[in-house]
């Protein structure tokens, strides 16, 4: 089986995985190909690598997919994969990384999705009331208030 496959499995993730389109499932395996599995750990880190993220939990993996196919673009497929991570996901850091990268999500499309905005700002708001990433949010709120006016 492959290492893919296995993770898939390993992480509880195999009936989202089936709901995914070919196309989807195909931009999975791109963009999570990267991700290092506590199995992985071993082969692929060295001792002291202080880079490494190790994938410890589905959802994990999953808004780490996800924030990794943003810059390409990959907004649809994000949003979905995002979604379900928020479903799932039960630490608090997670949820934080969550609301961050759907708020990067919709802040990449505001300019030609006026609901989008909001859904920016909501994001924003997740974020500060879970105590993470303040700044970032709030620099981020600022900017889109101007496009709401």
């Amino acid at each position: 089986m492959s290492r893919f496959i296995q993770a898939i499995k390993n992480l509880g993730l195999s009936e989202f995985y089936f709901s995914l389109s070919i196309s989807d499932k195909a931009d999975l395996a791109k963009y999570s190909k990267y991700l290092i599995f506590p199995s992985d750990i071993m082969s692929r880190c060295s001792a002291d690598c202080e880079e490494c993220f190790v994938v410890s939990n589905a959802s994990q993996f999953l808004w780490a997919t996800a924030a990794n196919a943003i810059p390409h673009r990959k907004h649809r497929f994000a949003e979905r994969l995002l979604r379900h991570a928020l479903s799932i996901a039960v630490e608090a850091d997670d949820l934080a990384w969550i609301h961050a990268n759907l708020a990067q999500v919709y802040y990449d499309k505001h300019k030609i999705d006026s609901e989008a905005c909001i859904k920016a700002i909501k994001h924003c708001h997740e974020l500060i009331r879970l105590g993470f990433m303040k700044s970032w949010a709030e620099n981020m709120m600022e900017e889109l208030v101007v496009f709401q006016l």
